[in-house]
Order: structure tokens, then sequence, then C-alpha cells
């Protein structure tokens, strides 16, 4: 029996026939991995677009993708598999998505909010959990909080977070007692946040104490539009401002309950400083509908 011995070429051109066999084979079972600069694989999950799915620019983006991207710093040259690209990714990008472009989305996305902050107790703690999983969420905050918390309203921006107004007060026997003293609450409220986040910050996110859904709050609208707002409700809730000191167990139920059949979700939490079990429960919440396959947007 004769025996043979590959030359150095000989290796060379076989572990390079052996690679492209591995890279061919392998595109046909794995469809969802992006391959960075540094040749780390990441993972995609669902592709959350950003714009009008009717539209020729859409603009494709991965929650986890973008993550991983800052991390390895690799933010800026990518390959991602079935041609998608996403190219110069800026440090702080997040998925944000205009609100009249929820109801053309596709996929199951959830907006996570928070409402009656900035406190000084529990917005902490869901700042962290949220870094944590590295999620964005949309605060709507009161003017008389933002003076109070200001240091904390800067956190919440800082962290790359949307920010709406909520009123100044809260109190609808105020804010609703005339046209006048809506848009004085709107007003205050805009000052006390460039107060804290300088005068170029600006937001056209609006949610009305006890949401817009009562006809009588309906008048107001036309007011909002002229000061450059839209309003913002929701449809789904954890229930956090129903209870009395309510159990997590409680709050998890009402989740479930409200997102069932629903592929764009809009929760409403709240952050203020008696809502301690809501920053409890907030890991619970996101690991649920992570599992119900829901990725993660901010409002704007």
């Amino acid at each position: 029996m004769h025996s043979y011995k590959l030359t150095r070429r000989g290796k060379t051109v076989l572990t390079m026939f052996v690679m492209m066999l591995s890279l061919v084979i392998g595109s046909l079972f794995i469809k969802d991995i992006a391959i960075a600069s540094d040749g780390s694989e990441i993972i995609l999950q669902k592709p959350v677009y950003l714009s009008n799915t009717n539209s020729n620019n859409q603009s494709i983006s991965f929650s986890n993708e973008l993550k991983r991207l800052r991390d390895n710093g690799a933010a800026n040259e990518i390959l991602i598999a079935d041609d998608l690209k996403v190219e110069d990714i800026d440090e702080k990008e997040i998925l944000s998505i205009n609100v009249e472009d929820i109801s053309s989305l596709e996929g199951k996305i959830a907006f996570l909010t928070f409402d009656d902050g900035p406190s000084h107790n529990v917005t902490p703690l869901v700042l962290e959990t949220l870094k944590r999983y590295n999620i964005y969420a949309t605060f709507f905050v009161l003017g008389n909080m933002c003076e109070k918390n200001g240091y904390m309203l800067k956190e919440v921006r800082d962290r790359g977070h949307s920010i709406g107004v909520h009123s100044y007060t809260h109190e609808l026997n105020t804010l609703l007692k005339s046209r006048d003293s809506f848009i004085n609450e709107i007003k205050m409220t805009e000052d006390a946040i460039k107060k804290n986040l300088g005068e170029d910050f600006s937001t056209r996110l609006f949610r009305f104490p006890g949401g817009s859904f009562e006809p009588y709050k309906r008048q107001y609208m036309d007011d909002l539009q002229d000061l450059g707002y839209v309003s913002v409700d929701w449809n789904a809730l954890t229930g956090d401002s129903e209870y009395v000191n309510p159990k997590a167990e409680i709050l998890m139920e009402r989740l479930k309950s409200t997102i069932i059949n629903k592929d764009r979700i809009i929760v409403l939490m709240h952050d203020s400083d008696t809502k301690q079990v809501s920053a409890e429960i907030l890991p619970d919440i996101i690991e649920h509908l992570k599992t119900e396959g829901y990725e993660f947007a901010v409002l704007k």
C-alpha cells in the first residue's frame, strides 16, 4: 500500500476547500447570523420596521444586534445574513417609532411606558432594570416632579429613554378647568423639563392623566395639536394604579390578560414613589414579554 504526503501548497488548498465547504453548508441551515468586523457572531431577533411597511425606504434594526455591536465596538462594519444591512449605528441608537406608524408595523412590538415620575426612589430602580436588559422605555413626566427630581430627569434622558409630557399637577380639576389652564399646564411642564435638560429639548408626546378615553377630553385635542403634540394612550397595563399595595402576582396576571391576541402593545406602568412593586416586578414583565415574542421600542 502506498502512502501519500501532502505538500505545503496541497495542505493550504485542502484547508481552503474545507473552509469554503463549511461556509456553504452553514449558510443552508443558519439564516439569522450576523458577522461583526471582529469575527464574532450575533444572533438576530425578529426585525422591527421603523417606517411604514408599504414604503420603499424601510429602516430595519435588531435590538440585540445593536447591543452586542456596541459591546464589541464593531458598530460601523457589519455583514448581516439575507443581505440586511445596518450601517452607521450610533452608540445610543434605539428603536424609536412614530406614534402614527404603530398600526403599520409588522411583528410583535412592546412599548413600555411609565407615568407620574421622575421619582427619587422608584425611577432609579426602573432605570437599572432597563439597563440590565438593554431596553429603552418612554417616560411621561409630571412638571412638579421634574422640579423636585430634576437630577433623575437628566438620568432618564442621558440613558437614551424617550420623554413625554403628562401635565404639571396630574389634577384634572386644574388641568381641564379651561383651555387656558390646559395650555398653561403643558407650558409649565415644558419649562420644568427645559430647566433641567436645556432649552433645545423638545417632545411631541403627551398623555392625559387617566388617558384620553373620556369624550369630554376630546375638546382639548385641537389645542394639543396646535402645540405640536400627539396624544398617547395604552392598550395594555399592569393595573399598578388600581390597587393599594398590590401583590406582584396580581399585576402580572393583569398584564397577561391585557396582551392576549395583541401584536402591538403600549404598556402602562407607573414610576412614582409609591409604586415600588412596579419596579420589583419589571424584570418578570420583561421576561414574559420576551417569551411571548415581543421586541421593545420607544415612542417618538
